[in-house]
């Protein structure tokens, strides 16, 4: 038997029909289940929200104290590093004044070290050489006198051996 568009037709409403009753508790089922679910999206939310706040303010506060806590460490320990320096400072200027009391004290041990010891010394140095320069200067003009009549007397002795070697 063959059945004609029409009985396919009718068919297919019937069908439709049951569907549509059979799928209806289904999809109310799940309109429920999705009411249900985000009911208790946001009541999670909710909840997440309030915990995260509670959490971020205990985190603030705690990051306060530390904060607190680390600003009164380095004042102290910047007072303290004040404190040492100016120790410090103290001590340096002290040994710098008796560095410079040693300096002074010696300087005028030196100045009058060479007052007292260099200076007569140096002036008998000097007088001795003076002394010696001008008998030096007197005998270096003999010298060159000397020189002189050595060169004459070499001239005159030349001539007289070419003379003699002529003669023999």
């Amino acid at each position: 038997m063959a059945l004609t568009n029409e009985d396919l037709l009718a068919i297919s409403q019937i069908l439709d029909v049951k569907l549509k009753a059979e799928i209806q508790p289904i999809k109310n089922e799940i309109q429920t289940l999705r009411s249900e679910l985000q009911t208790k999206l946001q009541a999670l939310g909710s909840e997440l929200h309030t915990e995260l706040q509670a959490l971020g303010s205990e985190l603030h506060t705690e990051l306060q104290a530390l904060d607190s806590e680390l600003h009164a460490e380095l004042q102290a320990l910047g007072s303290e590093l004040h404190t040492e320096l100016q120790a410090l400072g103290s001590e340096l200027h002290t040994e710098l004044q008796a560095l410079d009391s040693e300096l002074h004290a010696e300087i005028h041990q030196i100045k009058m070290f060479q007052e007292n010891v260099i200076m007569p010394q140096l002036n008998t140095i000097t007088d001795c050489y003076t002394s010696t320069f001008h008998r030096y200067k007197d005998s270096v003009e003999g010298y060159e006198a000397l020189q002189a009549d050595n060169e004459v007397m070499k001239n005159v002795i030349m001539e007289h051996s070419e003379k003699l070697q002529k003669l023999a």
